[in-house]
C-alpha cells in the first residue's frame, strides 16, 4: 500500500524497503546460527578467510558471505530512508528522528558483527547482535508507518 501523496513515494518506498529487507536479513542471520555457519569465513572481516570471496565449494563460507553481502541491500534501503528524510522531510521531525536512528543503528550492528566474528561468537556479544537487529527492525517499522502517515499531515517547507 502506497502513501497517497505521490510526493512521498520515493521515501515510502525506501521505508518499506527498510523494513522487508531488514526482516530478511535477520532471517537470513538466524539461518548462519542454526546451520553453525558462523566461523564459515574464519574470524576474518570483512575478509571471508583472507579472501574477498568465499570458496564455492564450502557451503558454510557461502551461508556466512550471503549474510555479509545481504547487508548492502539493507544499508542501501536504510541510507537511502535517512538521505531522504534529512534533504527532503526535515520538517517531518519523527521521520527524520527515526530514520536518523535506524541509520545509525544499523551502524553500530555493522561494527557489532564485524566483532561478533572477530571474538569467535562470543556468547554475550552474538546475542546483542540479535539484540540490536531487533531494534533496528523496530525503528524501520515504525518509521514506514509514520512515513505512510506523512500523505495525511501537510509537510510545510522552512525555506
Amino acid at each position: 500500500m502506497r502513501p497517497r501523496d505521490p510526493s512521498t513515494g520515493l521515501l515510502w518506498t525506501f521505508a518499506l524497503g527498510s523494513v522487508i529487507s531488514t526482516y530478511i536479513l535477520i532471517l537470513i542471520g538466524g539461518y548462519v546460527t542454526t546451520s553453525d555457519s558462523g566461523l564459515g569465513c574464519g574470524e576474518s572481516w570483512p575478509l571471508c578467510s583472507g579472501a574477498v570471496f568465499p570458496a564455492l565449494n564450502n557451503s558454510a563460507q557461502l551461508i556466512e558471505f550471503s549474510h555479509r553481502i545481504f547487508n548492502f541491500v539493507v544499508v542501501f534501503f536504510v541510507l537511502g530512508t535517512a538521505l531522504l528524510a534529512w534533504t527532503r522531510f526535515r520538517p517531518a521531525k519523527n521521520v527524520f528522528l527515526f530514520s536518523t536512528a535506524s541509520f545509525i543503528g544499523l551502524a553500530a550492528q555493522v561494527i557489532l558483527g564485524m566483532v561478533t566474528v572477530t571474538t569467535a561468537l562470543n556468547p554475550i556479544i552474538s546475542d546483542a547482535h540479535l539484540g540490536l537487529a531487533s531494534a533496528i527492525l523496530a525503528l524501520v517499522v515504525v518509521n514506514a508507518v509514520m512515513v505512510h502517515n506523512l500523505a495525511a499531515i501537510p509537510i510545510k517547507d522552512s525555506r
